[in-house]
């Protein structure tokens, strides 16, 4: 098991519905700050979205796998 970064998905990510979200984190890394097409900006404290291995997101689960993104909502960023 290899606990997942902010600094991992910072940067910009296409939505498997179209669209494009942009993930940054602050200068302390304390916080990410998730830029989303269809819910807007939302500010999420770093040990909330990186939870071990994977991400957390409203409830719903990612896995950061190479170059994207899962959710098990079946979103792909």
């Amino acid at each position: 098991m290899s606990l997942v970064s902010p600094y991992q998905t910072q940067g910009k990510w296409s939505h498997s519905s179209g669209g494009e979200i942009e993930v940054t984190v602050d200068s302390t890394g304390q916080s990410v700050v998730i830029n989303h097409p269809t819910v807007g900006k939302q500010t999420i404290e770093s040990d909330k979205f990186c939870h071990g291995d994977g991400l957390d997101y409203f409830g719903f689960k990612g896995k950061l796998e190479g170059n994207k993104i899962t959710w098990n909502n079946g979103v792909v960023w």
